[in-house]
This record gives C-alpha cells, structure tokens and sequence, in this order.
C-alpha cells in the first residue's frame, strides 16, 4: 500500500461505514476493509494513467500503435488476448484479428466498446442471452433472417442497425421452443 493511514482517517472511514449501516466485528477488521479499499483505489489510478497516456501517445500515432495483450479483452469481439500484440487506436484495444476487420471496413470501427450490445451482438452472445443455441442462430444467419458481418477467423457480428427486426425473430424462436410439442402415439 503506498497511502500511509491515520488513526484519524480509519476513525473517518468507521463513522461514514457506521452512517451507512455498515457493521464490523471488530477494528482489526474495519482497518482491513479500509486498507483494501484504498489498495483498490491504487490499482484504478494506475489504471487511468495507463490509459491516459496511451491517449497522449495517439496524439503523436493517430492511426495507432501495437501493444501487448497482457490479458486485456478485445473492444470488438470480447475475446481476451494473451500471448500476442492487440492494437490500440481511438477505438480503443482490439485483438490484431477484429483490428484487420476494420482495416478492411467489414466492422464499423465505432462498434468497439460496446460493451452493453447496444450497437452490435456476437452469435454466441445473442446465443447465450436467449438461450438459443448458437447453431440455431447461425441458421438464421445462413436463412438470412438475421444479416451478420462476418470477422474472418472470429464471431459473426450481428449489427442492430442491420437487424431491425431482430427481437421478432427471437421471439418467434422462442415461441417454437416453449410451444408443446405433439406426441407421437405408438
């Protein structure tokens, strides 16, 4: 921890816990809980001068630049990125594959991060989501009931803006698989 603590500040931080109805069962443990708090609140610092200053380096590379992955999640398709170089631009961190995507204008860079699926859906997250199997989704995707970018070697990329009639089709989906099914007498 590089904060050194006062007993004025653990004292502060136990009557705001008190205030809120937060309860400890003994002091080492209030102690804990704020020395974790502010352990926390070193990593997000670091964090944001991380980020700052890889926005400051796009000042001077506006097309963006290579970095490590390091474990980092890619913007576009979600996928982490390990033991390889990711890329960095306005759009933020996308793996080198979603990268190409764009580079060669099948994805709109703008869809990255969208981390709420507001613009844009993998097949396997919509998928998920629903609770639709992914090779159903897929066939409506070959069916050309739902329009889907493909990433070459990744997810295909569903757009809602492509999609408008998206919720009809998972409905009527949904509505086949809760319909009873007819039994087959013997």
């Amino acid at each position: 921890m590089s904060l050194q603590l006062k007993d004025s500040d653990y004292e502060e931080y136990k009557k705001d816990c008190e205030k809120e109805g937060i309860k400890f069962e003994s002091e080492e443990e209030m102690k804990r809980s704020m020395d974790r708090l502010v352990d926390f609140f070193d990593v997000l610092i670091k964090i944001d001068q991380e980020e700052r200053s890889r926005k400051k380096r796009l000042e001077s590379e506006p097309k963006g630049f290579s970095m490590s992955g390091e474990g980092r999640n890619c913007s576009l398709c979600g996928h982490s990125v390990y033991d390889c170089d990711g890329w960095y631009d306005k759009w933020g961190f996308k793996c080198m594959n979603c990268q190409s995507a764009i580079d060669k204008k099948k994805i709109p860079g703008s869809l990255c991060g969208d981390w709420k699926n507001e613009k844009c859906i993998t097949d396997s997250s919509l998928s998920y989501k629903f609770d639709i199997h992914t090779q159903t989704i897929r066939k409506f995707i070959r069916q050309g009931k739902i329009k889907a970018r493909q990433i070459p070697n990744g997810p295909n990329m569903i757009l809602r803006k492509d999609n408008p009639n998206l919720n009809d089709v998972i409905k009527n989906e949904l509505a086949k698989k809760q319909a009873p099914q007819p039994q087959v007498q013997d």
